[in-house]
């Protein structure tokens, strides 16, 4: 039975196995008690030591056939493989073909300096609302999740090469190492989707676009990955039945788990389907919540459940939200359909205009940016008027649509114009940031910068031009600028050639944008080139999916199968007519369908 078709929907059903304790004593999550799952004994034998500093690599998953002739490769094992320590990427690894995750780093245990505590209670209350929501207290990396080595291993590939590509700096990532990482420890159901996320990952870097006919090895991470996530699943409808504030938020957070094991999977449908499904839940927490303000003598025994759990765990509902509406906003980009509803109950307050205060830190301007963005797709019209043609566009049609009554174009007026007001007030504070910042910083906080940057001229150009039609009129040599800004974003961030899984849509659907609807050729052609070369997935958006899409796009308009109403389809329905007519592209990707036809 899949999770997704339960709409997340909590019943009362048979009373689910014992549940871990709850304790409030725990950094980062507070809700599970610290007691270790019980170990079995370590058996001893006679041996010489060994050289435990090797590359993290040194496990090698190994195939196992049950059955050639049945085609089923479902048991795994791991051995281990002597490691040359070489540096920053061991010689064994690139012979065999692994790629290889890099030596573990040892950080020196601090104490607080009674400076840095008073540093702490100086800052405002409305800024330590950002720092306490956003960046808990981590617990330590290095305990022993419970379970075979194969799947530890794989947890630990979550948290040392999933996590770390999100960008390390931005409010996403935090959430992922500060608090779903950690209830790992504690919830299976967490704990299996963690599993069943990294093995899903680690066959996205062998083979990103899932060939017809999978090697063994992809067989096999397929199977290992498919099994821990029912795992997950069966263990997440048993917690449902107890709504209690540890078990909601354990649902919330598998579903986000969910969503992203998904998408890495190439199953966006699905994936979708997880994002709209955890939505109604935190819709349910908001309504429950109103309820309680209102009248709480007439709130159910389970409503009552719910509105405790806002009350008491606003703050991690917000950082949970922010995920949502984040990974949501993207897919209601790509498909142009609302995705996650308004759920900016689950918001924390913030001062009307502090465009003279600068951003604390990267990390905090990132995440202003993304309620900036939120309003300029609340405030995104679904009719305009383009200036260039003289006439009203909507959806699919082209230069066909009626105008709208007064009234509706005062209010997409107002609400476009208060969106831009808020992106003013951003770019303010965010050069107030980069006037102070320090001379030197850290790889992660550089590079979440140079994103920033991107975003800002990004959004500046699109808000300067009077809808998508008018991006043919905008100075080419200033689109140029923007792509060359993507490829230096993208040559800081990744340090291997390799396919990349990121949450935040950052790079990709800008220069999509321009590339549909720029009208130059030679730009069109660049950011195909350029799109291909990132092998960079950024929530549903991927870089070689649209390559190859707008390269067939390229080759209909020189054979005169183009036509002027394409350029109003959405990107998946694009997708559907360029697969129907039969190009043959240029591009490297062959076999089945785009997940993107798909949906």
């Amino acid at each position: 039975m899949r999770l997704d078709t339960l709409a997340y929907t909590i019943t009362h059903t048979t009373q689910p196995k014992p549940t871990m304790s709850l304790d409030t004593s725990i950094p980062g999550t507070g809700v599970f008690s610290v007691v270790p799952a019980p170990k079995k004994p370590k058996r001893t034998r006679a041996s010489a030591s060994k050289v435990r500093t090797g590359c993290l690599t040194w496990f090698v998953t190994t195939l196992m056939p049950l059955s050639p002739a049945a085609n089923k490769y479902s048991v795994l094992r791991a051995r281990h493989v002597k490691c040359d320590e070489a540096k920053p990427f061991c010689k064994r690894c690139s012979k065999d073909k692994h790629k290889c995750d890099g030596y573990p780093t040892s950080l020196p245990s601090k104490r607080p300096s009674p400076a840095s505590s008073c540093s702490t209670r100086s800052i405002p209350p409305s800024r330590r609302r950002f720092i306490n929501s956003v960046m808990p207290l981590s617990p330590p990396v290095d305990w022993d999740v419970s379970g075979t080595t194969l799947e530890r291993l794989m947890f630990h590939h979550v948290n040392r090469c999933t996590v770390p590509d999100f960008g390390t700096a931005t409010p996403l990532a935090k959430l992922w190492s500060n608090y779903i990482l950690p209830l790992g420890y504690y919830s299976d159901s967490v704990k299996h989707a963690i599993i069943a996320l990294g093995v899903a990952h680690r066959g996205f870097l062998e083979n990103p676009y899932f060939d017809e006919q999978p090697s063994e090895s992809a067989l096999a991470f397929n199977d290992l990955a498919v099994r821990h996530y029912r795992k997950a699943v069966s263990e997440t409808i048993q917690i449902m039945a107890d709504p209690s504030p540890v078990n909601i938020r354990i649902t919330l957070i598998c579903c986000l788990v969910f969503v992203c094991y998904e998408i890495v999977r190439g199953q966006y449908d699905k994936a979708i389907q997880h994002l709209r499904a955890g939505s109604k839940v935190l819709e349910s927490l908001h309504q429950a919540a109103i309820l309680n303000q209102r009248d709480p003598s007439s709130l159910s025994a389970y409503d009552r459940q719910l509105a405790d759990t806002v009350k008491k765990h606003f703050d991690q509902l917000c950082d949970i939200t922010t995920m949502f509406t984040c990974v949501g906003m993207d897919t209601s980009m790509l498909i142009e359909d609302e995705v996650v509803p308004d759920l900016s109950y689950f918001t924390q307050p913030e001062p009307e205009d502090e465009r003279n205060t600068p951003f604390e830190n990267v990390s905090e301007a990132r995440h202003r940016l993304h309620f900036v963005e939120l309003t300029f797709s609340d405030a995104f019209e679904d009719s305009w008027f383009c200036e260039s043609d003289n006439c009203w566009h909507s959806g699919p049609s082209a230069c066909i649509a009626p105008e709208p009554p007064q009234e509706m174009q005062d209010q997409q007026k107002a609400a476009w114009e208060e969106a831009t007001r808020l992106f003013d007030i951003w770019c303010c504070r965010f050069d107030l940031l980069q006037e102070n910042l320090p001379d030197v910083l850290e790889p992660a906080d550089l590079n979440e910068l140079k994103a920033l940057r991107f975003s800002r001229k990004s959004w500046e150009i699109s808000n300067a031009q009077e809808g998508p039609c008018a991006m043919k009129d905008s100075s080419m040599a200033e689109l140029h600028g923007l792509v060359d800004m993507a490829e230096e974003v993208v040559a800081s961030r990744e340090g291997l050639p390799r396919p990349m899984f990121a949450l935040a849509a950052d790079i990709v659907p800008s220069l999509a944008y321009i590339c549909a609807f720029c009208d130059n050729v030679d730009l069109e052609r660049r950011i195909v080139d350029v799109l291909r070369g990132m092998k960079r997935r950024e929530g549903m958006w991927d870089s070689r999916e649209l390559a190859n899409l707008y390269d067939l796009v390229i080759q209909a308009k020189t054979g005169n199968q183009w036509k002027e109403e394409y350029n109003w389809e959405t990107l998946p329905s694009l997708a559907r007519m360029m697969a129907n007519m039969s190009l043959s592209g240029s591009g490297d990707r062959a076999g089945p369908p785009s997940p993107l036809a798909l949906l």
